[in-house]
């Protein structure tokens, strides 16, 4: 997954592994702790884009970019509320 994300944050280098893979856990343990999004299968097509968009969202505020972090920012919440009316990624449909 971090080959995907660095192809979608347009980083062709190793210069950002560390703070890339430190996001994308992040974002895995947002999804799950601050929600209750539960389905957090990495290879899930909707988990794996919200893991990229908050990647996208915390590259850009690191690097000094936060209107375009912004927008990533809100496509991530977005996507998490999405996440969380959709069955089959939360234990509500229990």
């Amino acid at each position: 997954m971090l080959d995907k994300v660095k192809l979608s944050l347009g980083i062709t280098s190793n210069v950002f592994d560390d703070e890339i893979t430190a996001n994308m856990e992040a974002a895995i343990m947002d999804m799950g702790f601050t929600s209750d999004i539960t389905n957090l299968d990495e290879n899930d097509g909707l988990i794996s884009k919200a893991v990229t968009t908050y990647c996208a969202w915390q590259h850009n505020l690191y690097h000094g970019n936060s209107d375009l972090a912004d927008k990533f920012k809100t496509s991530y919440d977005e996507q998490k509320k999405a996440l969380l009316m959709a069955s089959g990624y939360t234990t509500w449909s229990e």
